[in-house]
């Protein structure tokens, strides 16, 4: 295991080398894309010099309308349905990880509305993931016996605060990187109590001031609070914040993941301890996620930044443009040094003053300047077309720009579709990068951790598998099943009426496809259908629109697969007749094993009586038609017979060897003088009448038929 002095010096060597490249490389990127968030021209922008100090310098909002709308998309795509989260067993025929997803997704639902702020929390890292490019989270349980919390926890990091190897590889910095280093604000009376409980390492206070930082650009600028650099913290109470480093590092002796805090770099304030100690599932317990994909970078670039050019032409053009309208409608004057002139009454140019001169034709002269022109409004609305086609907006602009379109519903339509895929990518990759990773170390925590009794109790009553097994009590076995994720949000969930369209052709396609059955007469599977025509509407799982075909009685599936047998290896051989009466009756039968489980002892005994009465009469077609014998079996257990409880065995029913393959016997002949023997029918050769040796239920067969 790692000792102290080399965990403090690895600690010390990794926030040093990763803290030098984010402020070299990252910090400056971030902060202009922060403040053109807040609508803020950049420090070294001409509009912060001396000559503009009097021009119009207005910040246009277009980067913060962008941004909202991004919002409203996710919110409307999260948020619009009851359950957007979809859990599944990895196995579906594991019974234990049935009941696992059912109750798991209940867990998630209550957590999610009511214990973690998750609304705040998704609109919130899609925001970070717009402005910053990427987003980082953690994700643990937070366990206080005296206040009484027992829940989890997700918590959004600032960028300037999260620290890993640049050298990590892009599609997952976070477990790729050799170490991972959460810089955490605490109060001192917070650092002090953990002391107390023995959980960190006793420091004084005068220790505890070198970690109090005293300032940090990017936070003061996110904060829209920036201070003065040289104020600094001269002193300890108990509500000044300190910085704690969370560090998780790779241990070269065992190739394990190890955990320890640190008070900045300085000071250790717990010994290196296993991984799992701290985390059972034993994972980093960060995501990090994007909205846009850029290979091979680790803070790949946001909306944000990908129009900061277009945005700084838009505000150029707008300003121009409002100072030749301040001009035009204020005129310039040209007056004359040293002459008797009203200089303040001139430039406040209040209508009905008096300004006094001694020659106003030669004293001051008014400069006429034109009027703003039309195409400064055409380039406007270029560049508004550029930003929106960049950022994948929407907005009133593109819209009076679009004029050719007739502003049509068709018109608009057309306009809005390129807009919709772009915003429609860009969530599919916040989903996929962060939100997922997320909802699964969510996942991984409840099946840990959860131990509250009465939420565990109130999941387990609306799981529709924990009712159907009948169990009693969720049990940490329920919990910790082999479980897949799913955020079932589409490619069209930026656009209410596509989406609507789109849901309604899958669930039109499945039931044409599905309604004569001819598809699972081939052995088409259903479900896999079902997940196919959603999957291609961009839902990964459709399979959670229609829960009767996942809840499906597995005996209940079987008889139907034996029908579809049935119909394939006798429809050739057999008469149609016989063999719609043979499909019937086993479609009949797997309809009263379904409905079977809520009847009494009484329903049960009566119910296998009349199923015996239904195999002896199959019996006797198998005698008829030995060709069929092999599915005797089957039938009775198709027949849904149960043996008589309590006690008994099973039915002695009158059984001849022969009459399992053998010929039928011939009629008995009538040895009576009294009577003369019964004539054949010279067409048919077999006696007719009363008397005829036939059994129940078979026709004769009709010769030339």
């Amino acid at each position: 295991m790692m000792d102290d002095k080399t965990a403090l010096q690895l600690a010390r060597d990794a926030e040093k080398g990763s803290t030098m490249f984010f402020d070299a490389n990252i910090r400056p990127q971030l902060e202009r894309d922060i403040r053109q968030f807040h609508s803020k021209h950049n420090p070294d922008s001409k509009y912060s010099s001396d000559a503009y100090k009097s021009r119009a310098k207005f910040y246009r909002p277009k980067t913060r309308s962008m941004v909202r709308a991004g919002e409203a998309t996710a919110a409307e795509a999260f948020f619009s349905t009851a359950d957007v989260v979809a859990v599944s067993p990895e196995n579906e025929r594991d019974d234990i990880q049935l009941v696992s997803s059912e109750v798991m997704l209940e867990l998630l639902n209550y957590r999610l509305k009511k214990t973690i702020p998750w609304f705040q929390i998704v609109i919130g890292g899609y925001q970070d993931a717009m402005v910053q490019g990427s987003v980082v989270s953690h994700q643990g349980w937070e366990y206080d016996e005296v206040s009484g919390i027992d829940c989890p926890k997700i918590t959004l990091i600032p960028l300037e605060n999260f620290r890993f190897d640049p050298a990590a590889e892009w599609t997952d910095p976070v477990n790729t990187s050799p170490y991972n280093i959460w810089l955490m604000p605490m109060y001192v009376k917070d650092v002090k109590k953990r002391m107390k409980q023995g959980k960190w390492l006793e420091l004084s206070d005068s220790q505890m001031l070198s970690a109090a930082r005293k300032y940090d650009s990017t936070r003061m600028l996110r904060e829209d609070n920036r201070t003065n650099s040289a104020d600094t913290v001269t002193s300890i109470t108990a509500f000044t914040i300190v910085w704690v480093h969370q560090n998780i590092m790779v241990d070269d002796d065992t190739g394990q993941d190890v955990m320890f805090y640190t008070l900045g770099s300085e000071f250790l304030l717990s010994r290196p301890v296993p991984l799992t100690e701290q985390y059972a599932h034993g994972k980093r317990p960060f995501v990090v996620g994007k909205s846009v994909i850029e290979t091979h970078k680790n803070w790949s670039s946001g909306p944000v930044r990908l129009s900061r050019e277009t945005v700084s032409e838009i505000n150029e053009i707008a300003n121009n443009r409002v100072d030749n309208v301040k001009i035009a409608m204020n005129k310039r004057y040209f007056a004359a040094r040293n002459k008797q002139v009203d200089i303040r009454s001139l430039t406040r140019n209040v209508p009905g003053s008096v300004t006094l001169m001694d020659n106003p034709e030669l004293d001051v002269k008014v400069i006429n300047t034109p009027d703003v022109t039309s195409s400064a409004y055409q380039e406007q609305d270029r560049l508004n077309m550029d930003f929106d086609e960049v950022t994948g907006s929407m907005s009133q602009s593109s819209v009076q720009a679009n004029r050719q379109l007739n502003e049509t519903v068709g018109g608009m339509e057309m306009a809005d579709a390129g807009a919709s895929k772009i915003q429609a990518y860009q969530l599919r990759t916040f989903i996929e990068t962060w939100v997922e990773p997320v909802l699964a170390q969510l996942i991984l925590l409840e099946q840990h951790y959860e131990t509250d009794e009465v939420i565990l109790a109130l999941a387990g009553s609306k799981s529709k598998a924990f009712q159907k097994f009948g169990i009693e009590k969720v049990t940490d076995d329920l919990l910790e099943g082999n479980l897949t994720l799913v955020v079932s949000v589409g490619m069209s969930a930026t656009s209410p009426a596509q989406k609507i369209n789109n849901l309604m052709t899958g669930v039109r396609g499945v039931k044409e496809s599905l309604a004569d059955g001819t598809l699972e007469k081939y052995g088409v599977d259903p479900i896999e259908l079902i997940k196919e025509v959603f999957g291609a509407l961009g839902h990964k799982d459709g399979g959670r629109f229609l829960k009767n075909l996942q809840d499906q009685d597995p005996q209940v599936k079987m008889l139907q697969d034996q029908v579809v047998q049935l119909q394939q290896a006798l429809d050739a051989k057999h008469p149609p007749e016989l063999l719609a009466a043979m499909v019937k009756e086993l479609e009949a039968k797997a309809v009263l094993i379904k409905k079977q489980g809520d009847k009494s002892d009484v329903d049960k005994m009566a119910t296998g009586v009349t199923s015996s009465y239904s195999a002896m009469q199959a019996a006797q077609v198998i005698a008829s038609m030995p060709q069929v014998a092999p599915i005797a079996d089957k039938i009775m257990q198709a027949s849904g017979y149960q043996a008589p409880k309590p006690g008994g065995d099973d039915p002695d029913y009158p059984m001849d060897e022969q009459m399992a393959g053998g010929p039928m016997p011939d009629a008995p002949a009538n040895t009576s003088p009294m009577f003369p023997a019964q004539p054949q029918s010279p067409e048919t050769g077999v006696n007719d009448g009363i008397e005829t040796q036939r059994i129940d239920g078979i026709q004769p067969e009709v010769v030339g038929a």
